[in-house]
């Protein structure tokens, strides 16, 4: 397989907001469904999305990722309403290790619902390789959320499973993500973002996970 790591650019440096918080509350407390579950989401979703996936050439894969990276440098409550429908397509698929969800209206209100719950998120994407029609994006994450970690940054490394359509939409997006890189003792904190997360986004989850 022909890997190809590219370094991120400043803008990625700043991008990535929504995919660093969800890797941060998915790693704390039990999935609301069972792991088989989630893996079998995740599954139907690769063989689903495989037809509709497109490689990008230089300039699509460019134009796609400063898109992407926009979105996350400039994520609020506000543009996540105004932009998903733009970033991810209708029959998208997120698995964040938490909950797999279907369709850009159900990532639109998980995101939403995450933006809220940080007083500070910033993901660095270090670079990424394309191995056929997927994407890999290795990135660190500094988060700060008031009563975590005596309100110092946490910082966590996590790699994120992308496909895109013809129209530079993501397809597809599974995060992959070591929750016990400094994050495990502050489970009480994370713990109620978790819920309050999961309560929000419920009727978005996918329906093969009920």
């Amino acid at each position: 397989m022909h890997r190809r790591w590219r370094r991120g650019t400043a803008a990625g440096r700043r991008g990535g907001l929504a995919i660093g918080l969800v890797f941060v509350i998915s790693g704390c407390g039990a999935p609301p469904t069972p792991l088989s579950g989630l893996n079998a989401s995740y599954e139907r979703a690769l063989v689903r999305t495989a037809p509709r996936a497109v490689m990008l050439d230089g300039k699509a894969e460019q134009r796609v990722f400063d898109k992407l990276q926009r979105y996350f440098a400039g994520m609020t409550p506000a543009s996540v309403r105004e932009q998903t429908a733009m970033v991810y397509a209708p029959g998208s698929y997120l698995n964040d290790t938490l909950v797999g969800i279907d369709g850009a209206p159900g990532i639109e209100g998980y995101f939403g619902h995450t933006v809220e719950s940080t007083d500070v998120l910033t993901v660095e994407f270090l670079d990424r390789a394309p191995v056929g029609i997927d994407w890999y994006v290795r990135w660190r994450m500094t988060v700060v959320v008031k009563g975590l970690n005596g309100g110092a940054p946490v910082i966590s490394y996590g790699v994120s499973q992308l496909r895109f359509d013809a129209d530079g939409r993501v397809l597809l997006h599974k995060d992959f993500w070591d929750s016990g890189t400094g994050l495990h003792e502050q489970l009480p904190v994370l713990g109620t973002i978790v819920g309050r997360v999961r309560a929000a986004i419920a009727p978005g989850a996918s329906e093969a996970l009920r």
